[in-house]
């Protein structure tokens, strides 16, 4: 058995979609997660029953980096998913996503059955149903505090303004670019203190450091699961 966590994702509305777009969306998605995310996958993402996306991995620390990058194809592909995230043990070696087993796998199924009932936890971070939602479970381990984490920081995201994301976009795409630099880029009178306020009015700061103890917390996960 390995500490695994399991990605269970539904799209939404998918009854509704064009069949031929809904599958180009949903490989599109598998085969971009697959080659960013090759080193961590126990199970490669494939697709399951014709609107499912499923993929299991090893390395916790990469959970994050990839529910950012679900969240941000979903909102360029404008395909909303309920996702269930499971965070246990991988019992099979297979790498079938029909027949994958264990308590990750059985917490992300069951984490996804809750979005789409609209279960009474759930609906604090899901009350949008034209955005991706997501949902944590684990059999043994504390998980409301990762959602509770998770939940603040796309919420905090998704009120960010057209200013704001600009700004946030030029500090992670060129992380060695000064403030100056990057309100000189934007057409700022002044600079410095434009892109200070952005910031400051986006909570950026606060968001980078709830980021970094959701990832902490899901470490200790990973090593507690070793033991």
């Amino acid at each position: 058995m390995k500490p695994a966590v399991c990605f269970a994702l539904d799209v939404k509305h998918s009854r509704q979609m064009d069949k031929k777009r809904l599958l180009m969306i949903l490989n599109d998605l598998k085969k971009t997660i697959n080659k960013r995310f090759h080193k961590d996958l126990l199970v490669p993402f494939a697709i399951r029953n014709g609107d499912e996306l499923v993929g299991v991995i090893g390395n916790f620390s990469s959970a994050y980096p990839l529910i950012k990058y679900i969240y941000s194809q979903s909102c360029f592909h404008q395909c909303p998913f309920y996702s269930g995230i499971g965070i246990g043990e991988l019992e099979t070696d297979t790498t079938d996503v029909h027949t994958i087993n264990g308590s990750a796998v059985l917490c992300a199924f069951a984490a996804r059955e809750h979005l789409k009932e609209k279960k009474e936890k759930t609906k604090i971070w899901s009350e949008n149903e034209n955005t991706t939602s997501f949902y944590i479970l684990a059999e043994a381990l504390p998980f409301e505090p990762l959602n509770t984490l998770l939940g603040w920081i796309l919420e905090t995201k998704r009120n960010w303004t057209d200013k704001q994301k600009q700004v946030i976009h030029l500090i992670e795409q060129f992380p060695g670019w000064t403030y100056e630099k990057i309100g000189r880029h934007l057409g700022y009178k002044s600079p410095i203190s434009t892109v200070s306020y952005l910031l400051k009015r986006a909570e950026y700061q606060k968001v980078k450091a709830t980021e970094a103890s959701f990832t902490e917390l899901l470490i200790l996960y990973q090593t507690l699961l070793k033991k």
